[in-house]
Formats: structure tokens, sequence, C-alpha cells
């Protein structure tokens, strides 16, 4: 037999108890109804007895011993205007009909033989009888003079099939009520199961539980340590490599605050500015970590958070060959070309059979580029970043560009907490991001100069250029990952320049013009 679908369960359920709640609540309320209208008409009937019973017209004419056009006109104009009354007999003390409905029955005698209690008696009372209009509910009340003689009596009255039709009405609304409810109460199921399954991701409670033991499977595979916190910083998930770079001896942490695991961990910060923080380095216990923090969120409400991280060391050496090998290739290939560039032209003058040419040319770039490498070298000791600034001064002009190491540069060898691959990093892609915006420009005079100067306390990075600048309303963006104001650019150099500097302490300053260029300078501390 095929299973029911979790919605098609919920539906059936809530339709069943809508269904017996609404038939429990229209039997009590049909039976209150029609007790409340029998009552209603009693009391109906009762007052306009006693009213019509205290007329000083019905009074006279009883005393009298008249029937009077104006105690026919007086039944007639009540009954016209009170509700629930359908007959109003006025009859002397034997019987005799003095006013009726009916015009034709004046002057006959009362029948029911329900009168004579109150011809016998002078009581008010209410009872049920067949009348010359069929069965009826009659209220009885006595009509005396001012002495206290009983003249006669009043009789008031509702027919049977009347209350019985107000009663019907009565049930058919209370009916069509509790119908129209029921269909409501449908489509609020249906409604209701429909948000359930849109909540669960239209998935079934089996299907749930198999995806959450293959994604645990999953995330316990992971080379990344994850964890995972809700709305009140509780733990929710971590993995298995998270247990293992944290060392955290007591697996069973899920349910804990966060902060009791990693105090100093930065996802209670993440959650409150509803912001991701990507490849952020911070220190847990003995272990250096990179790790990307990312809010939960269903709109505008947070529900949680995530973290993943990995060794610094491991993202140390990716980020080596993602972004520093890749600034020192491209700066080989610069140079490699500018070679190429002169073989060909000692080649050519060989081939005319220009030798002297030939040596004097061979000389004058030898002598050249020792002196370029001189200054650059004499300057920066750190091989990498002077291979680095060489490359990039042969791939600046290339494109129409001079690039100047600044006479005032000095650097010393690196060691200790700032590595070269830091200042290729800051260094490559300040200069890169200059080389772009000249492209860019029509100025003629394409400069770019570079500032290395290392200090007692600080090592100061300084880069400028002459492009086209960055626009007033693009400086606030500028760092963004993602941004760029170049067709087909990625828009990642600056922000992993800002993240670099970050990491290593460190501030940033730019200023830009339009038409006239950019600078960035960058203070990094020394100590340890």
């Amino acid at each position: 037999m095929k299973k029911l679908k979790l919605q098609t369960k919920i539906t059936l359920m809530n339709i069943a108890v809508i269904f017996v709640s609404l038939i429990i609540t229209t039997a009590v309320i049909a039976r209150f109804r029609i007790s409340s209208i029998k009552k209603e008409i009693e009391v109906s009937i009762m007052n306009t007895a006693q009213i019509t019973a205290h007329s000083p017209i019905v009074i006279n004419s009883l005393l009298n011993k008249r029937t009077a056009e104006d105690v026919q006109k007086y039944i007639e104009t009540i009954l016209k205007n009170t509700e629930k009354i359908d007959i109003l007999v006025v009859a002397d003390i034997n019987g005799k009909r003095y006013a009726h409905p009916d015009f034709h029955k004046v002057g006959l005698y009362f029948v029911g033989g329900d009168e004579k209690r109150v011809i016998k008696k002078g009581e008010n009372y209410i009872s049920e009888a067949v009348g010359t209009l069929g069965r009826q509910l009659r209220a009885f009340v006595p009509v005396v003079d001012n002495n206290g003689n009983q003249l006669g009596f009043v009789m008031a009255s509702t027919l049977t099939k009347s209350i019985e039709k107000e009663k019907v009405e009565a049930i058919s609304t209370v009916i069509f009520i509790s119908l129209l409810g029921f269909i409501i109460g449908i489509i609020g199921a249906v409604l209701l199961s429909q948000s359930i399954k849109n909540t669960l991701l239209g998935f079934e409670p089996e299907q749930i539980t198999k995806l959450y033991i293959q994604k645990k499977e999953v995330l316990n595979a992971m080379s990344e340590g994850i964890i995972a916190v809700d709305e009140n910083l509780k733990v929710t998930h971590l993995n298995n490599k998270a247990i293992e770079m944290l060392d955290i001896k007591n697996e069973n942490v899920i349910g804990n605050n966060i902060l009791n695991v990693i105090p100093n961990s930065r996802l209670p910060m993440v959650m409150e500015k509803g912001e991701a923080e990507y490849n952020k380095e911070m220190s847990i216990e003995e272990a250096i970590i990179v790790g990307s923090r990312i809010p939960i969120k269903e709109g505008k409400k947070i529900l949680g958070a995530v973290a993943i991280f990995r060794d610094k060391t491991e993202v140390t050496r990716l980020a080596e060959e993602i972004t520093g090998v890749k600034q020192v290739v491209e700066a080989l290939r610069a140079n490699t070309h500018e070679f190429m560039n002169k073989l060909h032209v000692v080649l050519g003058l060989i081939q005319i059979n220009e030798i002297e040419e030939a040596k004097k040319y061979i000389i004058n770039q030898s002598r050249e580029q020792q002196q370029k490498i001189s200054r650059v070298v004499k300057k920066i000791e750190e091989p990498t970043i002077a291979a680095l600034m060489l490359g990039k001064i042969s791939r600046a002009k290339e494109r129409g560009i001079d690039l100047y190491l600044d006479a005032e540069s000095v650097l010393k060898k690196r060691g200790g907490k700032i590595s070269s691959s830091a200042f290729i990093t800051i260094i490559g892609n300040l200069i890169e991001n200059s080389i772009e915006a000249l492209n860019l420009s029509n100025n003629d005079n394409k400069i770019i100069n570079v500032l290395i100067k290392e200090m007692k306390n600080k090592i100061v990075i300084c880069v400028s250029d002459t492009g086209i600048g960055i626009k007033q309303e693009n400086l606030s963006q500028i760092y963004v990952r993602g941004f760029s104001t170049k067709e087909g650019n990625r828009g990642r150099g600056l922000s992993i320049v800002a993240e670099t500097v970050e990491n290593l302490n460190g501030k940033i300053e730019m200023s830009s013009q339009i038409g006239s260029g950019t600078k960035f300078t960058i203070t990094i501390p020394k100590e340890e």
C-alpha cells in the first residue's frame, strides 16, 4: 500500500478535526438557538398582550360592552408594527370577541379551551392550543377596570408553523455558517500543509532523514573544519575536521554556546552585522587558522551562522602559489620578453653584417641592464621582491609606461612575521592596478612611482600613478571583492591587498583625482 505524503496526512487530519469540531458546535448552537427562539416568542407575545390589556381603548370598549372600530384599528396597528405576533384578540369575560385580526370573527366566541383559566382566575399565562387559524402559542392577560374588576382578557399568539419556520431559518443559518467555516477550514488546512511542505523544502520526513545522514557524512569527509550555530549561538553542528583542528577533547559540544567552545569566535559579530567575512586569520589555542564566517539568513532574519576554516600553513602555501608565485612568474615573463626583443635586434644587426653596431648595442644594453639591476638590488635586498620589481619595470615598459623605484627606497632581507609573499601580493597587485589604470588613460606622460621604505618600527609602501583616477562614488567600494570599473576585471586585486594589510595589522590610505592619478600608501608595523 502506497504511503500517504506528509502534506496529505496533515490536510486530512486538520479536515477531520475541523469537521468533528463543527458538528459538535453546530449541534450545541442549534439547540441553544431553538430554545432561545421559543423564549423570545413567549416574551414577545406576553409583552404585547400586557400592553394591549392596559390600553384605555380596550378597557373602555369592554366596560361599555360595545365593539368599537377604534379597538379593531388599534390591534391591527399593533400587529403591523410588532414582529413575531400573528394573532391579537380582545374578548369579554364570557369569551365574546371584541377585536380579531379577521374582522368577520368579531362577535363570535373564543375557541381553544385554554381561555378558561384567565376567565376564572384572572392569571397571566402562556399555553399552546388550536385556534381558528391553527395551532398557536398563546399568551393570556386579563383586562381589569380601575376598580380591579375583570372585564375580559387579551390573547396574543404566534402560529406554531411560524415558530417552526423561524426555527428552520435559524438552523439553516447555523448550518450555512458551519459549512462556510468548514470550507474555510479546508482551505486553511491545505494552506497550512502547503506552508509546512514549503518549510521542509518539499521533502518528506524520510527524505529529510536520509539527506541529513548523507550531508553529515559529506561534511565529516571534508578537509575544512565546519562549525554551525543557531540564532542563540548554540552549536548545532561541527564536523570531525573541526574537532581535530581545534583539539576539542569533549566531542559532545552540540547545544553549548560557541563562546564556551571557542572563546574568541567571531561568529557573534558576524550574526550581529549580518555580513560575511572571508579568509580571515585568527588564533585558536595553538593553531593559526584562516576561515570564512557566513550568516545564515531567511530574508532579513538571521537564523544562525557557519564558520568554514582550514590550517594557515596550507592556506599560506596555496596563497603563495596563487598570488606571490603568479606575480613573480609574470615578472620573469616580462623580463624574458624584453630579453627576446633585444636578441632579435642583435640577430638583425648580424644578419645585415653590422657587426660593430651589434657589439655596441650589446655593450650598451648590458650596461643599461646592469645599472637597472644594480639600482634595484642595492635598495631592495629581498631577492623575490627585487625580481618582482625588475619584472614589473619590464612589463610596464611593454605597455609604454615608465615605472620608477623611488631613490629613498630601502628594504632589508625579510624575516619575522612579514613574509616576502605578503610584499609580493601587496606590491604586485598595486602595480598591476596602476598599469591597468594607465592603459585606460590618454595621458602621454604615463608614470608609476614605487616607494618601499623600511624604517625602525614600520615599513611604508607607496605606489602612485598618473592614470585616470577613481570616481568619488566608487571610493567606498574599491576594496569590495568582485567590484571593478574595468571591463572583464574580476575585482580581486585591491580586495586581496586590503585583506593582506589587515592581517598584518597595517593600514592603507588612498587619494585619487580624476584625470591626475591615484596614490596608495600602506603602512605595516614591524613588531614580531
